[in-house]
């Protein structure tokens, strides 16, 4: 490389760039602003190179400011390279902006890359004759922007391999299929039916919705269940009363254990209810699914954000405590002036720094485990085998003491 094409190297800045996609295709945008582009050499066949990834592989983008040696004289060439030995169909894009960001100029090719080996140089796909480079200095289209930046807009979509379909196995099926199934059942919980009181109260109700279950089951997918059933003599149908759970949720609670979803309108619905039934018998993964609807569903304000901060953090909601002192963090002069903080415990405190730190800090370094967001720790925890449920501090000392 050349030391004036290294040098625009340094001029060269990916703003930003995003994902769509669609059915089996998926297109991804990249924004490029290369400074003081009036400056750089037309000498024909001179390429800015700009490295960037997508789809797992390295892209090249060059920009030719005198044109490639076919090119018409005083034409900018614009191609892409791929740097990997793969046979891809792509759709390439490029969209010159002008400083209001408008578009004028965009041009769009199909291509396949055969995977015949590593692009050694550019070009391998584009155009010749991009935009005529005094097109780009007159002053009157207004296309450079401050500092005489050039903004590119770069679109690749690619075909996604299809899906093929693959049957879950058989067991998942025959294990849905025997829930409250009362032939096969060997336990029984009767839960009681909730009575409103005339104050608006729940009381314990006289008739029982009986849901037959298995203990095997029980023991392998949700143990504090099957020991409310102690020891049975073989072959008699144990049975116990539950008074502490809606047979609603109760449902929702057992068909989880045998393998099923529970939508997310239905977690919506009654998602305090079956955090707190997951929680006492601990069913964590229908707990943190209801935890995720309950922030889906859950419009914080500075009316409700300490309830819903006590809330969260008696039950070990990290994820919504995280929603809520982000929401503390963005409106701190509102809530600070309308909440009390008086009933918050001591330990609230650092997850509201760690929250300001975050905010604060753009170019943190992504592997922090201290400034990571809760889901990212839990993604990290559920890679480990370890227990993706506890508060951020337990989290982050679970991945520190298993770092190895």
């Amino acid at each position: 490389m050349s030391s004036a094409a290294a040098a625009a190297l340094h001029r060269i800045r990916i703003i930003n760039d995003a994902s769509v996609s669609k059915s089996t295709k998926m297109t991804q945008f990249f924004k490029f602003r290369i400074k003081k582009f009036d400056t750089l050499p037309t000498a024909r066949n001179h390429c800015v190179p700009i490295g960037f990834t997508f789809n797992g592989h390295k892209w090249i983008l060059g920009v030719y400011p005198g044109g490639l040696g076919v090119s018409a004289d005083g034409y900018v060439s614009i191609y892409l390279g791929l740097c990997a030995e793969v046979n891809i169909a792509i759709t390439f894009a490029v969209a010159l902006l002008d400083k209001f960001g408008r578009k004028k100029r965009v041009r769009r090719i199909n291509h396949r890359f055969d995977g015949t080996g590593v692009v050694k140089k550019l070009p391998s796909s584009g155009w010749n004759d991009f935009i005529a480079h005094s097109d780009i200095l007159d002053a009157s289209k207004n296309i450079l922007g401050d500092d005489d930046e050039l903004t590119l807009v770069v679109s690749i979509e690619i075909e996604q391999p299809a899906t093929v379909f693959v049957p879950k196995h058989t067991l998942f099926k025959m294990i849905q299929g025997m829930f409250r199934d009362q032939e096969t059942a060997d336990v029984l919980f009767e839960v009681s039916k909730m009575e409103a009181n005339e104050d608006g109260s729940t009381k314990r109700g006289k008739s029982y919705v009986h849901f037959p279950a298995h203990r095997s089951i029980l023991q392998g997918c949700a143990p504090m269940l099957a020991a409310l059933f102690g020891t049975s003599n073989k072959g008699e149908l144990a049975t116990v009363a539950v008074h502490d759970v809606k047979p609603k949720v109760f449902r929702h609670l057992l068909w989880y254990v045998y393998g099923g979803t529970v939508s997310n309108e239905a977690l919506k619905a009654v998602a305090k209810d079956i955090i707190d039934a997951a929680d006492k018998y601990s069913i964590v993964g229908l707990k943190l699914a209801a935890e995720a609807a309950l922030v889906e569903s859950t419009n914080i304000t500075v009316e409700n954000a300490i309830d819903n901060l006590l809330y969260a953090d008696s039950k070990n909601l990290a994820v919504l405590k995280e929603a809520v002192i982000d929401f503390l963090v963005d409106n701190g002069k509102e809530v600070s002036s309308k909440a009390s903080f008086d009933d918050l415990p001591g330990h609230v405190v650092k997850d509201v720094l760690v929250a300001t730190a975050r905010k604060e800090d753009k170019k943190r370094d992504a592997d922090d485990i201290d400034m990571m967001r809760v889901s990212e720790l839990r993604r990290k925890l559920h890679q480990k085998g370890l227990d993706v449920e506890g508060s951020r501090e337990a989290m982050i000392e679970a991945l520190k003491s298993n770092s190895f």
